[in-house]
């Protein structure tokens, strides 16, 4: 086996050779740092952390084989990049899942323990009482248990390092779009490799050295379980070998200035979240609170896993530049598992660049701008930057599997070396998403994203989902067009809390609406803001809904993105 740690991190072509590496040339640097508001600080060395990986792997190995699929089932925290790195090591394939809920149901986890078919979970001794609690429900009586923190460091002594290629498949990373069918997404260490360059080269991150005073620093709030949380906010910082402050999830929708006061308190320079976050931020932080802020530190805000909105990045900046926050900070950028994380973005932080399109023609597929224009004829978009690293993208229509024209809305397509090995044991949808040919060309094969968007100027802008798209009378609406009017129409609807789709009535196709009511709303005349509700997206969109439901907080079901 060639060992490439003679040279320097740019040859590793595996994950486990990234980890070795900075565990040789940073040992004694902290790579994580977990912060709570019921707990005190954690931390681990890459030190530390290779040698939990070894010493899990050792473990992992007693009852497994290459290729056996181990559940990770953690609260937020550092237990699970140890075993997250176990798994690497023992050359089993991780899969991140979602933490269960006591008294809740939780068919997504029910759905990715089916479909996974995995021989071992992977938990704390602390958590280890709670899910088994689950393992009835959830008809896990066969699989090995195993808290891995008590796993003793003298097991280390006891791995084998395995023959681990660029082809191998590393992980499972369950797809967010359904809460009840998800899909296995089969990431090699080839797809991560390349995928942490194409983040690192599109961030304009340089590789640190040991010997840095001044090592990057990121502050992330993301589950472990999404793509982003893992990839974006715990791999690429082990990649460029800089360290990641972890925050739970609860603690920042709990109370949103925390994940800001983190970036302040270690003058983080790297972050980012979907929309929603930057909104939540503006929402609910107070005068008092930003004014204790420093964000100058912050030289790169990644924006992605939702639609991005125009409004929500200058409402964040008008709020948060006088605490230090640069609009050139901010990075949009588009992905999705099926191509491990990033698939395109801009040449490094920049202020973003924005297009104001007529509505009536993207509902035609069309492109046209709307300078001069005004009203609620306009759709404003992000740019999502470039196809980075010798990744492309293609516009097509998604029925004809044609090529659009210029100025023409139509289905992403990608293809590069990000693009994964497909869905586990699903061969025929592994066909259809990720071995898709043009009508004209049957030698190349892109994936199908399921995402329609067009091209201007050579920068990629989302436009909304090919299976979201409503018809009604011949035209196409976005839901989520749909979705923020609703949200805006009246202040006891919660943001981000609501979802417009199509309902079949006599055999024709009409708009149905369901958002939550915020609790402290819940006493007031729900007639009237229905009422809100219905006016607003006839103004804004021509459309009268034909159902309007209204619901408590907290009971739609949500992907892991939110």
């Amino acid at each position: 086996m060639i060992d490439f740690l003679s040279e320097n991190i740019s040859n590793a072509t595996t994950l486990e050779e990234i980890l070795r590496w900075r565990a040789k040339t940073q040992r004694d640097q902290v790579a994580y740092r977990f912060v709570s508001e019921s707990a005190p600080v954690a931390t681990i060395t890459y030190g530390q952390l290779e040698t939990r990986a070894q010493a899990i792997a050792a473990r992992l190995r007693q009852t497994m084989q290459p290729g056996d699929r181990a559940l990770l089932l953690y609260p937020a925290g550092l237990d699970f990049i140890t075993a997250f790195f176990g798994c690497v090591y023992a050359k089993v394939l991780a899969v991140p899942t979602c933490y269960p809920k006591p008294k809740r149901p939780m068919p997504r986890l029910s759905a990715i323990g089916r479909d996974a078919r995995a021989s071992t979970v992977l938990t704390n001794s602390k958590s280890l009482g709670l899910v088994s609690v689950s393992k009835q429900n959830l008809d896990w009586s066969d699989v090995d248990w195993c808290a891995v923190d008590e796993v003793p460091d003298e097991q280390a002594g006891h791995w084998d390092r395995s023959n681990i290629t660029a082809d191998d498949v590393v992980f499972l990373q369950y797809t967010s779009g359904s809460t009840s069918d998800p899909k296995g997404v089969m990431v090699t260490h080839g797809n991560l490799v390349h995928n942490l360059e194409v983040i690192r080269e599109g961030f304009q991150l340089g590789f640190q050295e040991p010997a840095s005073e001044n090592m990057g620093k990121g502050v992330f709030w993301l589950p472990a379980y999404h793509d982003m949380g893992l990839i974006g906010g715990i791999l690429t910082s082990l990649y460029v070998g800089g360290e990641s402050i972890l925050m739970c999830p609860t603690d920042f929708l709990r109370r949103p200035i925390r994940w800001l006061q983190a970036i302040t308190e270690y003058g983080a320079n790297i972050s980012g979240a979907p929309n929603f976050a930057y909104e939540l931020c503006a929402e609910k932080t107070t005068a008092e609170q930003r004014a204790e802020l420093d964000l100058s530190s912050w030289r790169v805000g990644f924006c992605g896993a939702e639609p991005i909105r125009p409004e929500t990045l200058e409402r964040f900046t008008e709020i948060f530049e006088p605490c230090g926050f640069q609009p050139e900070s901010f990075y949009p950028c588009y992905g999705l598992a099926e191509s491990t994380l990033l698939a395109a973005g801009g040449d490094g932080p920049a202020r973003p660049v924005f297009k104001r399109c007529l509505r009536t023609a993207l509902s035609r597929h069309e492109v046209q701008d709307a300078n001069g224009h005004g009203g609620s004829d306009v759709q404003e978009l992000v740019s999502c930057g470039r196809p980075r690293l010798s990744q492309k993208i293609k516009i097509v229509d998604p029925e004809a599997c044609t090529e659009c024209g210029p100025d023409s809305v139509g289905e992403i397509w990608l293809r590069g070396p990000s693009v994964a090995a497909g869905y586990w044991n699903r061969p025929l949808e592994t066909a259809e998403t990720f071995l898709a040919r043009l009508r004209d060309n049957d030698e190349t094969t892109y994936l199908r994203t399921g995402d329609l968007g067009f091209l201007s100027k050579g920068e990629l802008y989302v436009t909304g989902r090919v299976k979201d798209v409503i018809i009604i009378r011949g035209r196409n609406i976005y839901p989520q067009d749909i979705e923020r009017s609703v949200a805006q129409s009246h202040p006891g609807l919660r943001l981000d809390a609501g979802a417009a789709f199509s309902l079949e009535v006599d055999g024709e196709e009409q708009l149905g609406i369901v958002h939550e009511v915020d609790r402290s709303f819940r006493n007031d005349d729900l007639a009237d803001i229905a009422r809100s509700v219905r006016r607003v997206v006839i103004e804004e969109h021509e459309v009268d809904p034909y159902a309007i439901l209204l619901i408590r907080q907290v009971s739609l079901p949500m992907t892991t993105s939110g």
